[in-house]
């Protein structure tokens, strides 16, 4: 005969492995284990500094999220972090759009803003954005485009 204390045991387990596998379930969705991003676009960028950016950071235009990046890793020939983009196919980016290192804030994260460029050609999936010079702030690259650029 089974024991109160043995059924409260397997109720208890029960329990814990539910909530174990739904936290798994919920924080594979979030960080992309389950797909979600086969329909996305992929892009290409190389920074000179990819400070606070890691894989699953967030890729946003004009402060909203459009993807995340998918891939960081060190090019040992050029020593820039070479970076994949995964954006939602619902955007199109013009092929002239820039890629720049931003932060949340002083204690936020970091993560990759597109600033749309003005071509009226697309950049293509797999393109490789253009980035800004490594002493350039978003504000400064802006200031430069409103004036004609350099």
């Amino acid at each position: 005969m089974i024991s109160r204390s043995e059924i409260a045991e397997v109720v208890t387990g029960a329990v814990v492995l539910a909530v174990a596998a739904w936290f798994l379930i919920y924080a594979g969705g979030t960080i992309g284990w389950f797909g979600g991003s086969a329909d996305n676009r992929e892009y290409r960028v190389s920074l000179v500094s990819a400070g606070g950016v890691s894989v699953g950071s967030d890729v946003r235009v004009a402060g909203v999220k459009v993807g995340r990046v998918s891939w960081l890793s060190l090019n040992p020939e050029t020593f820039a972090a070479e970076t994949e983009l995964s954006v939602d196919p619902d955007y199109a980016f013009p092929q002239d759009s820039l890629a720049i290192v931003s932060s949340e804030g002083l204690l936020g994260g970091s993560y990759v803003e597109i600033v749309p460029g003005s071509s009226s050609f697309p950049l293509e999936a797999g393109g490789r954005f253009r980035t800004a010079a490594p002493d350039t702030s978003l504000v400064d690259f802006l200031i430069d485009q409103l004036n004609g650029g350099r």
